[in-house]
């Protein structure tokens, strides 16, 4: 099978951090991603009423996630996020099919 992107769901729970601590957690994250080989692209989400936040990160291929998950580069970015986290973030590694196209015209 050719290697094909590979997308990651990064879920955690941060019930304390606001929308300007999340939009500054993200920023720094984005800094490390944008300096990250293999990284196609980078969406951080969060929902303010349960603290529940998740990034989505879609990655050139397996290759270049693991890379990165045996990089200091992780560690950064897991430690801008450490001081709201409460619990054990969840991670989940999905293997993209179809075309790979974003769906939808002008919207």
């Amino acid at each position: 099978m050719p290697d094909r992107p590979i997308v990651v769901l990064v879920e955690w729970s941060a019930p304390e951090m606001t929308m300007e601590q999340a939009d500054d957690v993200a920023a720094k994250s984005k800094a490390v991603f944008d300096a990250t080989p293999g990284l196609l692209d980078a969406r951080f989400f969060g929902d303010f009423e349960t603290g529940t936040h998740c990034f989505l990160l879609t990655w050139k291929d397996r290759e270049a996630m693991e890379r990165y998950m045996a990089s200091q580069a992780m560690h950064a970015v897991r430690g801008s996020a450490a001081p709201f986290v409460a619990g054990k973030p969840t991670r989940r590694i999905f293997v993209e099919y179809g075309d790979g196209s974003p769906a939808g015209g002008d919207g």
